[in-house]
């Protein structure tokens, strides 16, 4: 990238999230007492030059626009701004284009604007983040993530509640022009050079449009960070998923943040606090998606969910676990197989809500700021046919940018195989039915406690209840089997379904503050039964407490010999507390 101008002396916004390609362009520009020339570039592979020149506006007179303003909830607007171009998009490709504004002093500053595609059928449908881009653009001092206070200093309670499109990007900092440079670009380039047939669109055509916009793609491809759905977002995608279209997740922390658009798509809203949003106790209100008051854990649509983050481009090998998986064909790998600087800075892992059929093909330890994280690399597929695919990580978007070195060239050239293979296949139509995912409750029996129905696992039979349980889901676990109770001066045997735990979904620990079920220890109930828990152990794994109840039970007689017998005060396994 050239050098980039000031934002106060040169910067610029198209106001619109996007429009149809064909349609005009109005760019507001921003150049007090400096001519401003553009040269627009379409993004795309080209032969590994990245883009293609596609028109350039000659130079004319700079505008000096007005300042912008803040709002009462501390929203940057710039909308007074006068519009200084209109350019005419008649017969461009759809697309991600780059106008280049440009001084006689050669310094620059890049415009995206995105042109959608009026039809997606037969077309691999790429998806451009366009509300992330916007939640993180600090102009003006101000985004989702924070402001300035009255001191100047850097404030939470600051940031705005609402962001506009009607200011520009900032130059610095992680505003829209780094989104799409850092997790944008380079996929768009990869897979501009696979011979796929592809189309574009973006977050509020899907809002607004829905799921019928997208008939006849086979597949929708998300980008590298697509962290802010709406209602209406996350509705159209399920749709797809359960009509046959299949689901290329290639980032990770997608589907975070709840958000609202407004009627032209221009402004987004995210409180980040159901107390303080005045929409309240509605699928609406702008919180945490696995949060109240209408919670909805991501990883039931993407199969696994945000966990935690490591420093900025700090990032860990990927780790195969799932040689047999069809999107490693042709890359050589086997168990074990690792790619250096693939995992990394936010990562997602299976939860609890991850589809029965998920399956984790990948799974790879990561040190984030807090904790020690896992990446879980997962494919399922649905009903329909469709199969979902989740990465896990920003790293495959890292790896084939031009402008992040992170992974090595080993790493890299898997990558693109990786991804050639994802996006091939899924342009072929339902993944299912080619590629059957393999249930992960093969890998993983723990999820039988909190996945309802009836599951075969390792040969034996469980079926699972889940009920809604003050403010989560308790599920009750039994497993067909057979039990000796007494009878008479006797034993006798019976088969049949018998109660084997009850599992509480997961929380945050504080919600548990108190209760004996979540902490390590002993205690006695008040009807004088003996209990004991242990949390966070090898045996319970990270988040989670294990109960056990002390009581009499018939087992084997102990002296060897054929027959049963009491055993008094056994420690039974009795209850499972999951936390977030």
């Amino acid at each position: 990238m050239e050098e980039q101008a000031t934002d106060s002396a040169l910067s610029g916004f198209h106001g619109a999230e996007s429009v149809l390609a064909g349609d005009t362009v109005a760019l507001r520009v921003h150049s007090p007492g400096q001519p401003v020339a553009i040269d627009v570039y379409r993004i795309g592979h080209y032969g590994g030059t990245g883009g293609r020149l596609v028109a350039q506006i000659p130079s004319q007179a700079g505008t000096d626009q007005p300042p912008c303003t803040v709002e009462a909830d501390y929203m940057v607007d710039c909308s007074a701004w006068s519009v200084t171009h209109s350019i005419d998009t008649a017969g461009w490709q759809p697309g991600v284009y780059f106008f280049n504004l440009r001084h006689p002093s050669g310094l620059r500053k890049t415009v995206p604007v995105i042109l959608r595609s009026a039809s997606h059928a037969g077309t691999v449908t790429i998806m451009s983040g366009t509300a992330t881009h916007q939640a993180y653009n600090p102009t003006g001092g101000s985004s989702l993530y924070q402001g300035v206070d009255g001191d100047g200093r850097i404030s939470w309670d600051h940031r705005s509640r609402r962001v506009t499109f009607n200011r520009p990007f900032a130059s610095q900092g992680t505003g829209r022009v780094q989104k799409i440079l850092n997790y944008e670009v380079g996929l768009i380039h990869h897979l501009d050079s696979l011979g796929v047939p592809l189309s574009y669109t973006t977050n509020f055509a899907l809002h607004r449009d829905g799921a019928g916009q997208y008939a006849g793609s086979p597949a929708m491809v998300f980008l590298g960070h697509d962290e802010y759905w709406s209602v209406e977002m996350r509705t159209a995608v399920e749709k797809l998923r359960d009509s046959g279209t299949n689901l290329l997740f290639l980032g990770g922390n997608t589907a975070y943040w709840r958000i609202r658009w407004n009627d032209d798509g221009t402004v987004i809203t995210s409180y980040k606090d159901a107390a303080e949003d005045p929409v309240q106790n509605s699928r609406d209100t702008t919180t945490l998606w696995r949060s109240p008051p209408a919670a909805a854990p991501e990883a039931s649509l993407l199969g696994g969910q945000y966990v935690c983050a490591s420093p900025s481009y700090v990032a860990a090998p990927l780790v195969v676990t799932d040689p047999g998986f069809w999107g490693f064909a042709g890359l050589g790998v086997r168990a074990g197989s690792q790619f250096p600087g693939l995992v990394g800075h936010e990562i997602d892992q299976v939860a609890a809500a991850s589809p029965s059929t998920t399956s984790v093909v990948a799974s790879s330890p990561l040190q984030c700021k807090n904790m020690m994280g896992r990446s879980d690399l997962t494919y399922y597929t649905a009903p329909s046919g469709a199969g979902v695919v989740n990465v896990a990580t920003f790293g495959f978007a890292w790896a084939v940018s031009p402008w992040i070195d992170v992974a090595p060239a080993e790493s890299r050239a898997f990558a693109r195989g990786f991804l050639r293979n994802l996006v091939v296949e899924a342009a072929k139509g339902p993944l299912a039915l080619r590629f059957p995912s393999t249930p992960d409750l093969e890998k993983r029996p723990e999820l039988v406690y909190v996945t309802p129905g009836e599951h075969l696992v390792n040969g034996r039979r469980w079926r699972t209840v889940c009920e809604a349980y003050s403010q989560t889901e308790r599920c009750r676990t039994e497993i067909w089997a057979t039990t000796v109770r007494p009878s008479g001066t006797g034993f006798i045997r019976s088969t049949g379904w018998v109660f084997n735990n009850l599992t509480y979904k997961p929380l945050p620990r504080s919600v548990w503050q108190g209760n004996p079920l979540a902490r390590t220890g002993t205690w006695v109930s008040a009807e004088g039964r003996q209990w004991r828990s242990e949390c966070d152990t090898p045996a319970t794994g990270r988040n989670a407490c294990r109960n056990y109840l002390r009581a009499d039970v018939v087992g084997p007689r102990r002296d060897g010999t054929a027959g049963y017998e009491w055993q008094r005060q056994v420690w039974l396994f009795n209850s499972l507390v999951l936390f977030r």
